[in-house]
């Protein structure tokens, strides 16, 4: 922000840049890791917060690197845009470390109210002003469940700490109504977030209007912050009585998939088709979600840093198309391979990846997925998924195909930037290196 302020342009990406790193090197230190609460109870970073942080942080890290490409030829509120994001990847980490829904509170809303303004940054472009107005009162809406919520819950337990409302669930024979009422109310906001029917109608309209490098940041790390909220929630503070909500959290993970890659495959738009992929991605990760097991924590870690890393790639190549065409089409990937053959590449490989084609990572991530729900009794919701992972096929195959046409107006003009291919590159190589080495991340936990 002082960068932006004292009109120091050129300085903005490479202080966020050293932050970044310097955060995520900072968190992996081991005199940091604390199996206590700290904070006065408020926080606790055990081995879950600190991976879960440094999977944020290491996506936002590659992110930014994409950004310079993005806002090259942005002049104003530079130092405002990059500090933004800094603030939403600390409501991140605030949100998976929480051990106090009040401290969740406040990092549900560091995360969201940076995402609101990042949204509609664009301010010539309407559908970018829409896409911030819809997600701001979409989440302003969503946070009265919140609230409401955590009065209840506190109410009846005496407490925001989730050791203790995990105590009084434990001492309670009969578990009130009203505590029921403010868990559901709770777990309506973290539906929300990670755009999980049938709370998902906001997405597509957000994800296909915000800048491209926003959507990508709110479709990897906003909702991988989610998601390991969400998982801290139900493992530390609802355990005791997380099986009378099973049943409901295996329906909305039925209904999100099927919605999510029923919608994707009409879609012509790549980043709606993306957020659409996206809210069927989160009915997935949903099943590690029913009946919770030992590894749980660690399988919707591993699925979602291969998930966004895909994303990455499919948003990276998307820049560097619309930049040549002007066009956010798939129809716009006509004549890619033509001209630039290793865009093609990144972009089949992430392509294969979300569809959960071996040996990729992505496949590695639905098959740790589907094993854990089958533990949990799940076979029906297992065989669903794997219908609509058979879905999903059609519509990135749609995609790939794209990008191998010739087009009648002859190869894409694209330049190639060499540190924007190096990430490409590199994202590419860790989709394959995960999916040959999963254990790095999936014994993490």
């Amino acid at each position: 922000m002082f960068i932006g302020a004292f009109k120091l342009k050129k300085l903005a990406l490479p202080a966020v840049l050293l932050a970044t790193l310097a955060g995520f090197v900072a968190n992996l230190l081991p005199q940091n890791l604390h199996d206590a609460p700290v904070f006065s109870g408020m926080l606790k970073f055990d081995s879950f917060a600190v991976n879960f942080s440094a999977v944020l942080m290491g996506i936002t890290l590659v992110i930014l690197i994409l950004s310079r490409r993005y806002y090259r030829d942005t002049t104003e509120h530079l130092g405002d845009i990059y500090a933004l994001f800094l603030f939403s990847v600390v409501g991140g980490m605030i949100m998976v470390g929480s051990y106090n829904l009040v401290m969740f509170f406040v990092g549900l809303e560091i995360l969201s109210i940076p995402l609101y303004i990042l949204a509609t940054s664009e301010r010539n472009n309407l559908l970018s002003n829409e896409a911030g107005l819809k997600y701001f009162l979409m989440g302003s809406f969503i946070t009265v469940f919140l609230l409401l919520g955590m009065v209840l819950v506190y109410g009846m337990s005496g407490s925001f700490d989730f050791g203790v409302i995990s105590a009084y669930l434990s001492s309670t024979p009969t578990v009130s109504a009203l505590v029921k009422l403010g868990v559901m109310l709770i777990m309506i906001a973290f539906i929300f977030k990670i755009s999980a029917a049938p709370f998902h109608f906001w997405a597509p309209d957000v994800y296909q209007g915000s800048p491209a490098v926003i959507m990508v940041f709110m479709a990897t790390v906003a909702k991988t912050a989610a998601f390991g909220g969400f998982l801290r929630f139900l493992t530390q503070a609802i355990a005791p009585i997380e099986d009378t909500f099973t049943p409901l959290i295996a329906v909305l993970s039925a209904l999100t998939m099927t919605i999510g890659n029923l919608m994707a495959l009409n879609q012509s738009n790549l980043k709606r088709l993306l957020a659409f992929s996206s809210i069927a991605n989160a009915g997935y990760v949903m099943l590690a979600l029913v009946g919770l097991g030992a590894n749980s924590s660690s399988t919707v870690l591993y699925y979602m840093l291969v998930y966004s890393i895909a994303n990455v790639i499919a948003i990276a190549v998307y820049l560097t198309v619309k930049e040549s065409l002007g066009s956010g089409s798939i129809e716009g990937l006509k004549g890619l391979y033509q001209s630039k053959p290793l865009l093609t590449f990144c972009l089949v490989l992430a392509m294969l990846s979300l569809a959960g084609i071996p040996p990729l990572a992505g496949f590695i991530g639905k098959y740790a997925i589907f094993v854990e729900a089958l533990h949990n009794g799940y076979a029906w919701l297992v065989v669903l998924a794997a219908l609509n992972s058979a879905i999903g096929i059609f519509y990135y195959f749609k995609v790939m195909r794209m990008a191998f046409i010739s087009s009648e107006e002859g190869p894409i003009s694209v330049p190639y930037v060499l540190g924007y291919a190096a990430v490409l590159v590199i994202c590419t190589l860790a989709l394959l290196v995960l999916g040959i080495f999963p254990n790095v991340v999936l014994n993490s936990l």
